[in-house]
């Protein structure tokens, strides 16, 4: 019997706290089962977190006067009302002046401060999309120029996917919208197009979210017998919320040609661990893999281990807001965290990290390249021989120089690093953008073949998703991701 992995929020709880009433999420972390309603319904609760603050009456500032000693104080000091009446008249009518004087300075000074005060409430106005809280309280803005599922201008770009048989594969491509939801597209081979999968409008993602994916078959994963009803692919989405801490989205998907295939998804178990991040770090995953960069410019990773995540420094200095890829080291190798990371040294050289298996330290593979401060870059790996799970991967970096044009570095045999230039048509990626480029998961019962028909990169021209695709000797512009 397999079991399919689930994870299900504990519930609310109401305490009484000292202070009136407060409702408490728990903490969840690690994945859970599904209950049977949630499995056949597709249910999923999620959690939110209101900021009440009660004033304190005391603090109102307004004082207190004691009214019976202020009466007798007075009834002491009242002469008869036979003894000089006049100056009784006199002093009332001087006490009445500073009144009404007090009170049209008060109604002046009053009118002055209000209009002072409107004036700084209107300079200090933000729209949802600037407050740091927008995210979590309100829909965030729609560009009225452009439809909600067109590109956000600075929303990284996830790719993952898949080999289905020996010549067919499928593409997830995550991006973030106008309306600052994730999105999930579908590409399958067969028919060549790209649709919307899902629209995960509870993952809280800050905008201009960098976004990494990756992907594995759940019972191959874990090693369990694949069946007709347990035959699921996971899709893995990493990104940021509006705190900078690093989250987990995933999206569970039924591999059936019925019409009724199931799906799931949800908040990750690394969610909650609250990991914080540098504020303009990029992400790579490869599964079971996730590289990004600390608030000290370190590399950080996060790796499944038992269906637990883990973080570890890497212990490599990187550029202020490099660009990360990682592809894996050999097919058998990547089953065992063998790895090849590249990223940007904090002297501007690109640098690639390898290893044969997640407990071997990562050794320095570097091409001959400096990328410019926060220059995009991407990478995929293809086997070399076909029908050879420990052969070399040929390794290809997409990279752009300091004119904005694209190159080509590779290694795709035993004399080294060479690299050239691309076409003109591939287009420059937008300022300040990535590129992500796709290498099929290990983790699926088909296998990673020596085909070159899943060697795209993906990145954004004119706010645009640009596909492009090398073919082992030329490079080709398939188009714009079409959104629907």
């Amino acid at each position: 019997m397999s079991v399919i992995y689930d994870r299900d929020p504990c519930g609310l709880e109401v305490r009484p706290p000292e202070d009136g009433l407060e409702v408490w999420a728990p903490d969840v972390g690690g994945l859970q089962v599904s209950t049977r309603v949630q499995v056949e319904q597709a249910l999923e609760a999620f959690r939110g977190c209101d900021d009440l603050e009660a004033v304190n009456p005391s603090s109102s500032g307004i004082a207190r006067v004691n009214t019976e000693s202020f009466i007798e104080e007075i009834e002491q000091k009242q002469s008869p009302p036979n003894k000089k009446p006049w100056l009784i008249l006199v002093l009332a009518g001087v006490a009445l002046l500073f009144v009404i004087v007090a009170a049209v300075l008060g109604v002046v000074v009053g009118l002055r401060l209000n209009n002072n005060s409107n004036n700084n409430n209107d300079n200090n106005k933000t729209t949802p999309a600037e407050s740091p809280q927008a995210s979590s309280t309100t829909t965030p803005p729609i560009s009225p120029s452009k439809p909600a599922n067109a590109v956000h201008a600075g929303s990284g770009i996830g790719i993952t996917g898949w080999w289905t048989g020996p010549s067919s594969f499928t593409i997830r491509l995550v991006y973030q919208g106008q309306d600052g939801y994730l999105r999930l597209m579908r590409y399958h081979s067969g028919d060549g197009k790209w649709s919307t999968l899902a629209i995960f409008s509870d993952a809280r993602a800050k905008l201009g979210t960098p976004i990494a994916a990756s992907c594995y078959n759940i019972p191959y994963y874990c090693f369990s017998p694949i069946t007709s009803s347990d035959n699921f692919t996971q899709v893995e989405i990493f990104y940021l919320n509006d705190q900078n801490m690093i989250q987990e989205w995933y999206f569970r998907e039924q591999d059936s040609a019925s019409p009724s295939a199931q799906t799931f998804s949800g908040s990750g178990p690394m969610s909650p661990n609250g990991w914080k991040v540098a504020a303009n770090t990029r992400i790579a995953a490869y599964w079971p893999s996730v590289i990004f960069q600390d608030e000290r410019n370190q590399m950080q990773e996060a790796y499944d281990a038992n269906l637990t995540w883990v973080q570890s420094s890497v212990g490599l200095q990187c550029q202020n807001g490099s660009s990360f890829a990682e592809v894996p080291y050999s097919v058998n190798a990547g089953r065992f965290g063998g790895d090849k990371i590249l990223y940007q040294r904090d002297d501007q050289k690109l640098i690639l990290q390898e290893r044969t298996n997640l407990t071997n330290k990562l050794n320095v593979g570097a091409p001959p390249i400096i990328l410019p401060a926060n220059g995009a870059m991407g990478a995929f790996t293809i086997p070399r021989y076909s029908n050879s799970t420990d052969g070399a991967m040929n390794t290809y970096i997409l990279w752009q120089d300091s004119s904005d044009a694209l190159q080509m570095t590779w290694e795709d045999d035993d004399t080294g690093w060479r690299t050239s230039s691309t076409p003109a048509s591939l287009g420059k990626p937008d300022n300040g953008t990535g590129i992500s480029c796709l290498t099929a998961t290990l983790w699926t019962v088909a296998s990673l073949p020596s085909d070159y028909s899943t060697a795209r990169c993906y990145y954004l021209v004119n706010g645009q998703i640009r596909e492009v695709q090398y073919d082992g000797s030329n490079w080709l512009v398939i188009g714009n991701v079409q959104l629907d």
